[in-house]
């Protein structure tokens, strides 16, 4: 069994860097009151779905803004949703748990007015929204079948995993604000229990380095095992 990996960091406050580039403002859809959606117009046949958890004191919908064009160039929806605190919630995710409701929530509210491909959704998160991503995947495998973790902190592993599940985690060699040291801890921890993540290293700061983020809707969008 999996040790809880509660490697975590001095800090979660950090946002994400932006790309910089200039943007036609998007049409973007409230699908719950925490959380916001972007359905590429081009989409004739369900889609894989990606759940954007943003960082610690971060914004649902400025969060979603970072990747509509991923979603336009790769025909994938987006669905980026706000935390119930000022963190998501620091603790092994629960059905009792509001961020996990919430999630939970958007998810079918989203997939009764959108065309959601079966078994293609995957959750993806920055800093302290990549360690929820990491937690909440964990902690449902049945609904996430892969994680993608931009610079995270921490995990909490559940009692029973399933590693069939795929990992995706980037992390700068230089992070600031959450070190490397963290993740190389938690990168052990996941080899041991029987996962294979991908691990990807740059030499940025504490940022979703823009090469990576390609590499991760690759690995995101990639066919899944189905569950066990």
């Amino acid at each position: 069994m999996m040790r809880a990996l509660i490697v975590a960091g001095a800090a979660l406050l950090a946002m994400p860097a932006g790309s910089g580039e200039a943007r036609t403002p998007a049409v973007v859809q409230q699908v719950t009151p925490k959380a916001f959606s972007y359905v590429p117009a081009n989409l004739t046949a369900p889609a894989p779905l990606v759940v954007l958890l943003h960082g610690a004191g971060g914004d649902a919908r400025n969060f979603l803004r970072q990747f509509e064009r991923d979603a336009d160039e790769r025909g994938v929806i987006l669905l980026s949703v706000q935390s119930a605190g000022r963190t998501w919630a620091q603790r092994k995710p629960t059905d009792e748990e509001k961020d996990v409701a919430d999630i939970k929530a958007a998810i079918v509210a989203l997939s009764s007015r959108s065309q959601v491909a079966d078994g293609r959704t995957s959750v993806m998160g920055f800093s302290d929204g990549a360690s929820y991503a990491l937690s909440i995947g964990l902690a449902y495998p049945e609904l996430f079948r892969t994680i993608v973790a931009f610079s995270p902190g921490y995990a909490f592993g559940p009692a029973e995993l399933d590693t069939t599940q795929r990992i995706f985690i980037a992390h700068s060699r230089r992070d600031p604000v959450l070190p490397a040291a963290n993740v190389r801890a938690m990168v052990k921890a996941f080899e041991e229990a029987g996962y294979a993540p991908e691990v990807n290293w740059f030499n940025g700061g504490h940022e979703i380095d823009p090469q990576l983020r390609k590499l991760a809707f690759d690995f995101a969008l990639a066919p899944t095992q189905t569950p066990r």
